[in-house]
């Protein structure tokens, strides 16, 4: 037996916020061109219950993603390893990291974090308050073309498939769940309105559409993106892109089919890195991404070379990295679904789903932290992604093969 309960409340900042996302932005944000949500859906699957959360927001860390999760699964009795709280990586959204950066940027963030928080645990008490429905679950499948794709590279793979379970009940959908994998970067640098971005306004689409509230899983979005096949940067481009995904999703949302889901296994995956910096290494690399900085004319190539130095800079500010990646495999019946706490490229989120035996499968990114991209080794030395990952070459690999021997 299945049974649901969804939520959602307002988290859009009450206050000018720094933003998260690009580091040429540094100033505060000037308004809201539309609302952020948390996202919230409280899952019983024969007994079991699971709580999966989403928020308009860019990254969480993880001190602030595992206070969450324990504060729920002692409140609820509900187990550690079935309470997800990802973020949908919107560029336009405030930054609530931990990082100190000055007094008003870090008094900001702490009073965001609060409210943000505050607001979650309304939305998660709502659902249990509530008490749930009884569905019967269906799974819709497509593939989304000529919108966004592999973002460095217009002809490399890329994951553009969709995946949505719609939970049905007396000829109404009652919640839903949308995944896809695509940077919501439609809104450029100079942008200061705060903004869900394009699968926050996909989430938006498919709540006045099925009346109900969709929980929005970004995917394996490492580098996948619409840089390609942008009109603009503005508003009106972030509308005209969500309603051509939106009229794609109508095309194939007729073809849904029964999804059967069963209280199955629920495990986590530990892996961890630990690697000290090549400093001599990371110094050409700043000097050179300087010198192409200086040289650059587009605003791409401005906003990525910036965003590269500024994560080198850390690199040797850190020297090292020691860090566990946490990944929960979750295994229900017809839904296979591994979470990612990272920004994971395209085609090792593909592999994973093509090593599962489910008919629908998820891989979930930015899932309980993001710890930053998770990079195929062939692409190193080719663009931002591998200057910014904390990453040595090849650990990605063998990271995504511990999570594929273990499905």
């Amino acid at each position: 037996m299945v049974k649901v309960s969804a939520s959602k409340r307002i988290i859009t900042p009450l206050f000018p916020m720094y933003m998260r996302g690009y580091a040429m932005r540094t100033g505060k944000s000037i308004g809201v061109m539309d609302e952020l949500y948390c996202r919230t859906l409280v899952l019983e699957v024969d007994g079991e219950t699971y709580v999966w959360v989403t928020l308009d927001i860019c990254r969480l860390e993880q001190a602030i993603t595992d206070y969450i999760r324990t504060a729920i699964s002692a409140k609820y009795s509900v187990p550690m390893e079935h309470i997800v709280i990802s973020s949908i990586h919107t560029h336009s959204g405030p930054d609530v990291s931990y990082e100190n950066e000055g007094e008003d940027r870090n008094w900001r963030k702490a009073d965001y974090r609060h409210y943000m928080v505050t607001r979650l645990f309304e939305a998660v008490d709502e659902c249990f308050d509530r008490g749930f429905l009884e569905v019967t679950p269906y799974m819709v499948k497509g593939r989304i073309d000529g919108v966004y794709g592999n973002r460095n590279d217009k002809d490399k793979p890329g994951d553009k498939e969709v995946n949505m379970i719609l939970f049905r009940s007396a000829g109404h959908v009652a919640a839903g769940i949308f995944n896809f994998s695509c940077h919501p970067t439609v809104l450029g640098i100079h942008n200061m309105k705060i903004s869900s971005d394009l699968l926050g306004n996909i989430g938006k689409a498919l709540d006045e559409k099925y009346k109900t509230t969709f929980i929005t899983m970004q995917g394996a979005s490492g580098d996948m993106g619409n840089r390609q096949y942008r009109k603009g940067n503005d508003e009106k481009e972030l509308l005209r892109v969500r309603d051509e995904v939106m009229s794609q999703i109508d095309r194939f949302a007729e073809t849904e089919r029964p999804c059967h889901l069963a209280a199955g296994t629920v495990k986590t995956l530990e892996y961890t890195v630990r690697h000290v910096y090549n400093r001599d290494q990371i110094m050409v690399q700043i000097q050179e991404n300087e010198k192409n900085l200086e040289a650059a004319v587009t605003e791409d190539s401005k906003k990525l070379l910036w965003s590269g130095i500024r994560q080198l800079k850390q690199k040797l500010e850190k020297g090292s990295i020691d860090v566990t990646l946490k990944t929960i495999i979750c295994r229900m019946g017809d839904l296979d679904m591994v979470t990612i706490p990272g920004e994971l490229f395209s085609a090792f989120g593909m592999q994973i789903k093509e090593s599962m035996d489910a008919k629908m499968r998820i891989v979930c990114g930015y899932a309980n932290c993001s710890v930053g991209y998770i990079v195929e080794q062939d692409e190193y030395g080719k663009g931002y992604e591998s200057m910014s990952t904390p990453f040595p070459q090849g650990e990605a690999e063998q990271y995504v093969k511990k999570i594929i021997d273990s499905l």
